[in-house]
């Protein structure tokens, strides 16, 4: 938003993962109304580099806020150990964070401060954190560091954790459950459980400060979700008229099965049927230009399909036409990507086989435990100063016998 002349756009539509505060969205849809669209849901996990020989990991949230705050340190903590009676690791936790401002941040501390404010005290997309965490640049980052430095825990969105192979703590859920958002339909019972599913598609222009996914009851939901928000202005009748055609394509698009289908390949989950419903709704109330041409979309051969209820409309049209986004058609990159995603299955199969036939060849696959690497590296040294301890005895008592030796007169040696 602009300065001069107020609240002046500065660009076409916005896009965020936390609506507009309450004081923020009165001032702003006083000068242009806008509409509050979610069309995603993601989630932020806590994930960790404990080897997996270990097994699962139950975390509530007040451990979790002991652990960032660096109250508890070891993994073999007490408060841990009650929640996982079988784990027994005798070493030091490293906490990582992300550096500089994150929407994961936001939640993660978010969480921890409701769940247990008497232990984390602090919230929000940058905070102080004790000396002896360790700052990581971004998701990347934060995996990175979790893949190459055993014994470490950070928070990351769901997404980007599960796709690096990283491995989630199972945390307590509203319910008591011990959930991890990786669990089909935990991030999207979330969503279905907040006050947002009963929003009609009229009232996306009204404040969403009060929406929460945080902690929602029920089994299966996982406490740390959010929506991410389309912004986008009520009235877009000043606006470039094919610009506000294309933005409000755009958010159909997103909107459409065929979109929110796509999303589990990039770590998020698509909308509950009722959202969804709403939200495409709400896109239809936008006001365009007066000259405007809006986009049509083909997905059967020279049948518009309805945006709405995702249906082919029953009039014909020129699906080669004008304005028209269509399944039929496709660029070379869409279809290179598509032909490596196989190949990349095909590989990841190949792989796994190679993997499950070495396991049978050699079942005690020791190496792959980094404190059992220790431990055998320990137990070689051990022997090997055994070895080396009987070997100085053995000299000593030779030396001692030569020392004994007295010659006979023949020249030789007797004892």
């Amino acid at each position: 938003m602009g300065v001069t002349p107020a609240y002046a756009p500065l660009n076409h539509f916005g896009s965020g993962d936390i609506p507009f505060p309450a004081a923020t969205h009165t001032t702003l849809s006083a000068a242009n109304p806008f509409i509050q669209v979610p069309f995603v849901i993601g989630g932020i996990a806590f994930f960790h580099s404990v080897p997996t020989s270990y097994g699962e990991i139950d975390l509530d949230a007040c451990t979790l806020a002991k652990i960032f705050s660096r109250d508890i340190t070891r993994w073999n903590h007490a408060d841990i150990v009650a929640l996982n009676p079988d784990f027994d690791l005798d070493q030091p936790i490293t906490v990582v964070h992300r550096v500089e401002g994150s929407s994961s941040t936001s939640l993660s501390t978010k969480y921890l401060k409701e769940e247990c404010p008497t232990v984390f005290t602090q919230e929000g997309s940058t905070i102080t954190w004790h000396s002896s965490t360790v700052g990581a640049q971004g998701s990347g980052g934060v995996s990175d560091y979790l893949a190459a430095n055993p014994y470490s825990i950070s928070y990351i969105d769901s997404g980007h954790g599960i796709a690096a192979g990283l491995s989630e703590i199972a945390l307590k859920n509203a319910n008591g459950k011990f959930v991890k958002s990786s669990t089909d339909g935990s991030i999207s019972a979330a969503a279905t459980a907040a006050t947002g599913t009963d929003r009609l598609a009229s009232a996306y222009s009204n404040d969403w400060s009060t929406v929460s996914l945080m902690n929602q009851a029920g089994d299966a939901s996982w406490p740390i979700c959010t929506f991410s928000y389309l912004y986008i202005r009520k009235d877009m009748s000043a606006f470039d008229q094919d610009t506000a055609a294309l933005v409000k394509a755009f958010a159909l698009f997103v909107l459409s099965d065929e979109a929110q289908a796509m999303l589990p390949d990039f770590g998020f989950i698509a909308l509950p049927a009722a959202i969804k419903k709403q939200a495409r709704a709400a896109i239809e109330l936008v006001t365009l230009h007066v000259n405007s041409t809006e986009w049509k979309f083909e997905k059967n051969t020279n049948f518009p399909l309805n945006m709405q209820t995702m249906e082919d409309s029953s009039t014909a049209f020129d699906g080669n036409g004008e304005r028209v986004f269509s399944g039929k058609r496709m660029a070379y990159a869409d279809y290179e990507r598509g032909a490596m995603v196989k190949q990349i299955a095909a590989l990841e199969a190949a792989m796994t086989t190679m993997q499950t036939a070495h396991a049978a060849l050699h079942p005690s696959a020791w190496y792959n435990d980094p404190q059992t690497e220790i431990d055998g590296a320990a137990a070689v040294g051990a022997l090997g100063f055994i070895l080396g301890f009987i070997g100085i005895v053995l000299g000593a008592v030779a030396m001692t016998r030569i020392k004994g030796l007295a010659k006979n007169s023949g020249g030789g040696y007797a004892i």
